[in-house]
């Protein structure tokens, strides 16, 4: 029966794999020493993840508006200040950091959401 055990969680986290192919940096803000100053720069630490990463549509507004966003999925309870998606984040590089409008937290899921630009429809 154990064994039986063992290889269904084998199977759960391989197929947790499979649904989260992606890795994202999941960056919190730290403390800044001097936020006042002239050269100021937010610092973040990074936590990597494995993530679902998809790119749609979506309304957000009450009028109707429709934005060109990115989705992140993890699995888990995660909090962030921002992200980093992998291949593109730089660590000390601040514009390679997505700002997060958005979090909802499912059963045992966190999904972020990130606008990139509103969509023009039908020559509006």
């Amino acid at each position: 029966m154990a064994n039986l055990k063992q290889r269904a969680v084998l199977l759960r986290l391989a197929g947790d794999g499979m649904r989260y192919p992606n890795k994202v940096y999941l960056l919190t803000k730290l403390l800044d020493k001097d936020p006042d100053g002239l050269n100021h720069q937010v610092s973040y630490r990074s936590q990597v993840v494995p993530a679902n990463i998809q790119q749609v549509n979506l309304t957000f507004a009450p009028n109707g508006t429709v934005y060109n966003a990115t989705i992140i999925r993890v699995y888990g309870r995660y909090q962030a200040d921002a992200i980093g998606l992998d291949g593109e984040y730089v660590e000390g590089d601040n514009d390679t950091v997505h700002e997060i409008q958005k979090v909802s937290q499912h059963d045992k899921q966190t999904a972020f959401y990130i606008i990139h630009n509103e969509v023009i429809l039908h020559g509006e």
